[in-house]
C-alpha cells in the first residue's frame, strides 16, 4: 500500500483505534457541519477538506454524485471518501465516509441553501 509509508508518521489519527480515529475526526470537523449554508462554491464543504488537511488526515475522494428525491427533484450532493491511517496496532487501516449536502432552498432554486451531514 503506497499510502502506508507516506501516512505512517504524519496523520493526527495514526496510532488510534478506528473508533478513536473516527471520534477525533468528528471533533475537528463538527463545528463545520452545523447550520445552513448559502454559497455557490461549496465553501463549507471545502472547509471540511481543508480542516482534515490541516491535521494531515489523508482523505481520498472515491465518488461524488448528485441525488434526487422521490419526486425526481434535485435533493443534494454526496461525496464518498476514504481515510487511510495506521491504527493502534501498527497496521494499515481505512475509515470510509460520506459528506452530504442536503439541499434546502426554494422550489425554484433548491441548491441555494444546504445543510451538511458528515458520517464515517
Amino acid at each position: 500500500m503506497s499510502w502506508y509509508k507516506k501516512s505512517q508518521h504524519q496523520s493526527a489519527i495514526n496510532g488510534k483505534s478506528k473508533q478513536s480515529a473516527r471520534n477525533f475526526i468528528y471533533r475537528i470537523v463538527g463545528d463545520l457541519t452545523k447550520g445552513v449554508f448559502r454559497d455557490e462554491d461549496w465553501s463549507n464543504v471545502n472547509a471540511i477538506w481543508k480542516r482534515l488537511d490541516e491535521y494531515r488526515i489523508e482523505n481520498n475522494l472515491v465518488d461524488t454524485e448528485y441525488f434526487k428525491d422521490g419526486r425526481g427533484d434535485l435533493a443534494g450532493k454526496m461525496w464518498k471518501f476514504e481515510v487511510p491511517f495506521v491504527n493502534n496496532k501498527g497496521k494499515p487501516s481505512v475509515l470510509y465516509g460520506t459528506l452530504t449536502a442536503h439541499f434546502a432552498g426554494t422550489v425554484l432554486d433548491p441548491t441555494s441553501v444546504y445543510d451538511i451531514s458528515f458520517v464515517i
